[in-house]
């Protein structure tokens, strides 16, 4: 593997970095405990009030404590075990790393943009900048040609252009539902509680469904690209599905309890989404041939070892 790569030293920066920040969110106590706060918009939030997020609502602080968890837990172990395999140059290894590292992008600029100001807002802030420039390296620096000459005949090409172009507007959709009746009427979305914007709903929109249905069109046509990006969110939808799960136990802890309609509608999509998502990662690598060539281009310009 090329040593010139900052990969070598950006990955363990996001694992250390998120080892931290998301320990922080379980571990960190205190707090006067849950209360109340009259938003701008004038609605009446109940505050999660304890440890790191005692300043988020209920609802959100143990959404990211649920996060935290799958954190800890799943990405960032996924995360390791790519990069180990990644340094030994194997495709696999870089494909897997580059979807967890699809995951911390994800998380970093939820925590650095969503969550209300604490004391790890800058270490939030160096997860967010590295994670996306691990990113970036990782997709400039994987070769395309390669990868798609190891693509087999079996390929479920039509069922993961489907899945993700539906996904993708699905996901838009979803949120869409919720921002256009307050939009036209002038009123706070209901979920906003006490921040001044809905981020995620901006960001899926904005970045994720985008790259879903770019995605989703590659691989339908069949160009390399496709392959280099379908799995890493495929990997991200599978580890949003874990997330989704995490969150709404967590949730239950504190004592939000949703109306059955919400489990099987919302919840439910999130979770099947995942169980998709993973299902198609397993047989994306099922129909890709043994790698005989790194698939990195900066490894095959760098050194041999």
């Amino acid at each position: 593997m090329s040593k010139q790569s900052p990969l070598t030293w950006l990955v363990p920066l996001i694992a250390l970095l998120s080892l931290i920040t998301a320990g922080a969110g379980l571990l960190v106590q205190g707090g006067p405990g849950p209360y109340t706060f009259t938003t701008l918009h004038g609605q009446t939030v109940e505050m999660f009030g304890r440890g790191l997020y005692q300043n988020d609502s209920l609802f959100v602080g143990a959404a990211f404590r649920g996060t935290d968890v799958v954190t800890l837990l799943i990405s960032l172990p996924l995360l390791l075990f790519g990069y180990s395999h990644y340094r030994r140059g194997e495709q696999n290894g870089y494909i897997l790393m580059t979807g967890a590292l699809f995951y911390f992008l994800y998380n970093g600029a939820s925590m650095t943009f969503a969550a209300t100001f604490n004391a790890l807002f800058l270490a939030y802030t160096a997860l967010f900048s590295a994670s996306l420039f691990a990113t970036i390296v990782a997709l400039a620096t994987g070769d395309a040609a390669t990868l798609a000459q190891r693509v087999r005949p079996g390929f479920p090409h039509r069922g993961m252009a489907i899945f993700l172009l539906f996904v993708g507007l699905g996901t838009l959709l979803i949120w869409l539902s919720e921002l256009v009746g307050p939009l036209l009427t002038g009123q706070a979305p209901t979920l906003m509680g006490p921040y001044t914007t809905m981020f995620t709903h901006g960001f899926d929109s904005a970045v994720i469904t985008p790259a879903l249905v770019i995605a989703g069109i590659f691989v339908w046509q069949q160009r390399p690209f496709g392959y280099l990006l379908a799995v890493p969110l495929l990997i991200l939808c599978t580890l949003v599905g874990l997330v989704v799960i995490g969150q709404t136990i967590s949730q239950a802890l504190v004592g939000i309890v949703f109306p059955i309609g919400v489990y099987i509608g919302m919840v439910g999509s999130w979770v099947v989404m995942g169980a998709f998502a993973i299902s198609l990662t397993i047989a994306y690598f099922r129909n890709l041939a043994v790698a005989t060539a790194p698939v990195f281009a900066l490894d095959r310009a760098g050194s041999k070892g």
